[in-house]
């Protein structure tokens, strides 16, 4: 049982030393008033206040007068609720809705009959079946505003009827209906239908079903869609005059785009017309003063649609009858299946377009194809019905990149019902100096829309955000971790467009570069591409490598020359330098062999890093460790260095030649005299002779003289590195532990047990 609420509240006043009652509240009294049949204490006699609310619309609509606005809430209202009065100008009376309601059942709808200045907004209306959803006769200033009429499978009545109406304005409403889904009838005039789409259940051929028939007087459609239709998606009726159709997007369905009836000063202008069974537009009848210009028509007529009556031979454009005498084609964009196509009709011949041009005296600036730059700046802006905006509001566009040949006062406008206009596009590197956590952010590769960017704003994602004119900004992180960093780029036009990536910027333990002990190339990123291969000579700005620490162990390594962190993959992917976050992809266990070789074992794949891959490629399979999962271990700092002998001021070069000895011999520095001292750990190292890519070996138990010629560091490849008091170092021989000697030029060799000036070397 519902409860009322108490109507009114009674009001004292004490005037003159006398008290006085106040009459109780009416619905009038209210701006709202509010409906709400879920309510337990809604009362179709009450006040409709949202504490008392009416429980039908009805009850609402026989109250509200002018200024008023019915808030409909939540509920199924089988009603079809009729609008008694009017509001003003000033005042409108709205309906409008909250929590979508639904009014439902075969007698749903809206009445309004002989009312003006009514709005109703945001109505929802399903299975109509005894009249039209909306129902509008002898009225004027009705706005129909984001409102969804869906009629009965078995209706034969429009879902919007519109009769003897002015001034009538339907935007972003949803509309379906089997027949005839809104109806302006001949005297009808000033109805404006925008934004909304109408759509049929029944997309066949089967039928005359219509989406918009209009007889009136300055019918204006603008920026809808219609969809299906056997009959036409538009259709203007005998009689009907000034009738605008633009920036429309028509698709597929068994009849025509927009047919014409015998009407006049009808300006098709900016449409898409695609995928119709018949005619995309066609002019018949008597119909004088028509305008097509600037629209774009696809695969009409034979070329439509797969279910389509081949038998039909529509076109694109087809102008008949006497309407011949009245119509200009101009400006347009038809194409079907291929250039040149029978694309239109004159007079019922149908031809190409030069055999169009000539019949007809038309079409001049028509044009037959598919491309879509085409319809860039060339449509005709002094053409009827043309709109200074789009189908969305975008405003007319310049594309820098295209020749303006269009007409009117606007040259550079666009054909079709969607202005092209290209935004910037925000693009960004971010370097990374792991030592410091430092992040440059570089956005000079953005693209520009028509104009210039002028405002670069870079957020560093821990709250530091810098706006500028520059591209690039630099920023130092406080405390390691993962950051999402996003560039807005903005142009003179006030378009932007914003990139964004997460960095995980990490503490740096080491740089170095991974030497393959398969083949005894450093690893780097390919010349081409992102994939990693082991196939780079000597250690550069290429095949060098940060290692980075996630904290949990693993290691990452974050490739200097492509600025990107190495991820391994599953399969027999190559690994890349591709990603900017460290996650499970780009860790890895760093594994020390016993012979001081080093191996990766990927955390993704649970398999060891080897170059087993095709050129040296590097893939993350090996289960097991052999020659190709191990690599030796150069840190930068140690790579491309040289020996200068204290006993003669000469720099030790090794040659090409295995026949060749190590000698202090050479007074300048080359690739001859440069060598990678390879960690082997337990304070042993390898020399890596850059001269041919060979370790230097203290061969014959150390009786013969120091050659470059190993390919493995085993015991006679192994140094120890002394560091002498005066700055020095000495080189001690593993094998037998002699110390290597440069007595003048003579080659080098390992055969003294003391340091003195010839086993002393400046490490440069």
């Amino acid at each position: 049982m519902r409860r009322n609420h108490l109507a009114g509240l009674t009001a004292l006043a004490v005037a003159g030393g006398t008290l006085l009652s106040a009459s109780p509240a009416q619905a009038s009294d209210y701006t709202y008033l509010y409906v709400s049949q879920t309510s337990e204490f809604c009362s179709d006699t009450g006040t409709g206040t949202q504490n008392n609310p009416f429980c039908t619309i009805g009850a609402a609509a026989a109250t509200v007068r002018a200024g008023q606005v019915v808030e409909i809430g939540p509920g199924t209202y089988l009603e079809r609720v009729t609008v008694p009065r009017s509001g003003t100008l000033d005042l409108p009376i709205t309906f409008q809705t909250s929590g979508e309601p639904l009014l439902g059942g075969p007698r749903a709808g809206f009445v309004v009959d002989g009312q003006h200045d009514i709005v109703l907004r945001g109505l929802r209306i399903s299975g109509t079946l005894d009249g039209p959803g909306l129902d509008v006769r002898n009225a004027s200033a009705i706005s129909i505003q984001r409102t969804s009429v869906r009629m009965n499978p078995a209706a034969t009545v429009p879902a919007v009827r519109l009769a003897a109406v002015t001034g009538v304005r339907i935007e972003g409403a949803g509309l379906s209906a089997p027949e005839v889904t809104l109806d302006v009838d001949a005297a009808s005039s000033a109805v404006t239908v925008k934004s909304s789409n109408l759509g049929t259940p029944n997309d066949d051929e089967v039928g005359d079903t219509v989406g918009l028939r209009t007889a009136g007087a300055g019918t204006t459609l603008l920026g809808n869609d219609f969809w299906g239709y056997s009959g036409a998606a538009v259709s203007i009726e005998p009689g009907a005059t000034e009738t605008v159709v633009a920036n429309n997007a028509v698709y597929g369905g068994g009849g025509h785009g927009v047919r014409v009836r015998t009407a006049t000063g009808a300006a098709i202008a900016n449409n898409l017309v695609r995928n119709r069974c018949r005619d995309g537009i066609r002019i018949e009848g008597a119909s004088t003063g028509v305008s097509v210009q600037n629209n774009v028509l696809l695969l009409n007529g034979n070329a439509g649609p797969d279910h389509c009556d081949s038998s039909v031979n529509g076109v694109e454009i087809g102008v008949y009858d006497d309407a011949v005498k009245g119509t200009v084609v101009d400006y347009n964009n038809a194409y079907q299946r291929s250039s040149p196509s029978i694309n239109y009709a004159w007079g019922g011949t149908r031809m190409i377009l030069a055999a169009f041009r000539s019949a007809s005296g038309q079409g001049a600036h028509d044009r037959d194809t598919q491309a879509q730059a085409d319809n860039y700046d060339s449509a005709n802006a002094a053409a009827p019905g043309y709109q200074s905006t789009d189908r969305a509001g975008t405003a007319r566009a310049d594309d820098p990149a295209v020749p303006n040949t269009g007409a009117g006062p606007v040259t550079y406008a666009d054909r079709g019902p969607v202005e092209t206009y290209r935004n910037p596009m925000a693009r960004f590197d971010t370097a990374l100096d792991l030592g410091t956590l430092t992040a440059t952010v570089d956005a000079s590769t953005s693209l520009p829309g028509f104009v210039p960017i002028t405002s670069y704003r870079i957020d560093f994602g821990d709250g530091v955000v810098v706006t500028q004119a520059s591209p690039r900004a630099t920023h130092r992180y406080a405390a390691p971790g993962d950051y999402e960093i996003s560039v807005r780029v903005t142009g003179s036009d006030n378009r932007t467009s914003v990139s964004s990536s997460t960095v995980s910027v990490l503490r740096r333990t080491g740089t170095i570069s991974l030497l393959a002990r398969s083949n005894l190339r450093y690893v780097a990123p390919a010349s081409t591409g992102l994939q990693l291969r082991a196939d780079h000579y000597g250690v550069d700005s290429v095949d060098t490598f940060d290692l980075a620490d996630p904290g949990d162990g693993t290691v990452a390594l974050y490739s200097r020359s492509n600025r990107r962190y190495v991820a391994a993959f599953v399969g027999t992917q190559p690994m890349r330098a591709q990603s900017t976050q460290v996650q499970q992809w780009e860790r890895f266990l760093l594994v020390r062999n016993g012979d001081g070789s080093v191996s990766l074992r990927s955390q993704s794949t649970d398999r060891y890093v080897s170059t087993s891959g095709s050129g040296g490629t590097l893939v993350a399979t090996a289960t097991t460790i052999g020659k190709f999962e191990q690599f030796h271990r150069v840190d930068v700092t140690n790579a491309s260095r040289t020996f200068k002998a204290r006993s003669n001021g000469r720099y030790v070069t090794a040659l090409t030649t295995a026949a060749s000895p190590l000698a202090a011999t050479a007074t300048g520095v080359g690739v001859a005299q440069r060598y990678d001292l390879v960690n082997l750990g337990n304070y042993q190292w390898a020399l890596f002779a850059r001269a041919n890519n060979r370790f230097v070996t203290a061969a014959s138990l150390g009786t013969q003289p120091l050659i470059n010629t190993a390919t493995v560091p085993r015991t006679w490849e192994r140094f120890v590195i002394v560091h002498n008091s005066d700055g020095s170092v000495s080189l001690r021989s593993t094998g037998n532990s002699r110390y290597v000697t440069a007595e003048s030029t003579k080659p080098l060799i390992a055969n003294t047990t003391r340091i003195g000036s010839w086993q002393q070397y400046t490490l440069g």
